[in-house]
């Protein structure tokens, strides 16, 4: 029994430190990317991000200079 309350009060303790890693990492992740508007809704893209074939998703993504050309093994298209 008392190493089930160990357990549990470390594992309470992590879940702050996991929610604030979490937190740090998104300032890094909008830095990376660029705010766009792609098929009529804004999106932060950036390279390597997946993308639709879609025509107009295809005019949308060369305004801001990425493609939708690189395919995957899976067959996912991703920004180049």
């Amino acid at each position: 029994m008392r190493r089930f309350v160990v357990a549990v009060v470390t594992a309470t303790a992590l879940i702050p430190a996991a929610s604030q890693a979490r937190a740090a990492a998104d300032p890094i992740a909008q830095a990376s990317c660029t705010r766009a508007k792609i098929a009529g809704e804004s999106k932060c893209i950036a390279r390597g991000q997946y993308c639709s074939r879609s025509s107009q998703a295809m005019r949308d993504y060369r305004k801001y200079g990425l493609s939708c050309t690189k395919r995957d093994s899976n067959g996912r298209y991703h920004l180049q």
